[in-house]
């Protein structure tokens, strides 16, 4: 059993640093910024919604609680708030059925079916999920970025609340363009 506990904790270790080394380190959005996020990301029934780097689900949750007719998609690599999602879902079926969390590195997961994807990254990953955005994302694919935005591309629309981090907006295409 000791040995189990041992290879469990590793593993939870290794994918933490994992996450943190590859795209960012586990962040939990703050509630008032997940609030905000919910009113200014339009959403439409029938959409698709990529979070990358889910972490717990946070995000996605709110946006699928508000908007329940759009198909939520969670990715993330660190276990422990991968698990923590996964059971915020398993304890609420009905209200979360539109969601799904998967254990993917995003970089290796197809993108080309979303109609939004959100980004809470730290932006030295940046240059990745631009060549990622450019070989998949479709042109009107809405680009949501907390945070950082990407310096190389014109942002099409801005928010920013005071004492909340500013939220950038992008679409597929400009990063063809």
């Amino acid at each position: 059993m000791e040995i189990i506990l041992y290879i469990l904790g590793f593993l939870i270790l290794f994918t933490f640093a994992w996450g943190a080394v590859s795209a960012a380190p586990w962040l939990p959005t703050k509630k008032k910024q997940r609030q905000e996020l919910t009113e200014i990301i339009p959403l439409e029934k029938g959409m698709t919604v990529y979070d990358l780097g889910c972490g717990d689900g946070s995000v996605l949750f709110d946006l699928a609680r508000k908007n329940p007719e759009i198909k939520a998609v969670g990715l993330e690599i660190s276990l422990l708030p991968y698990f923590i999602a996964r059971l915020r879902k398993l304890f609420h079926p009905k209200v979360y059925q539109n969601v799904q969390i998967k254990f993917r590195n995003f970089f290796r997961e197809d993108l080309s079916r979303a109609d939004v994807v959100f980004v809470f990254l730290l932006n030295k990953c940046y240059n990745r999920l631009v060549a990622k955005f450019y070989k998949e994302l479709r042109d009107e694919a809405l680009v949501v970025v907390e945070a950082w935005s990407f310096p190389e591309f014109e942002v099409e629309n801005k928010f920013k609340e005071k004492n909340l981090l500013p939220v950038y907006f992008y679409r597929g295409r400009q990063f063809r363009d």
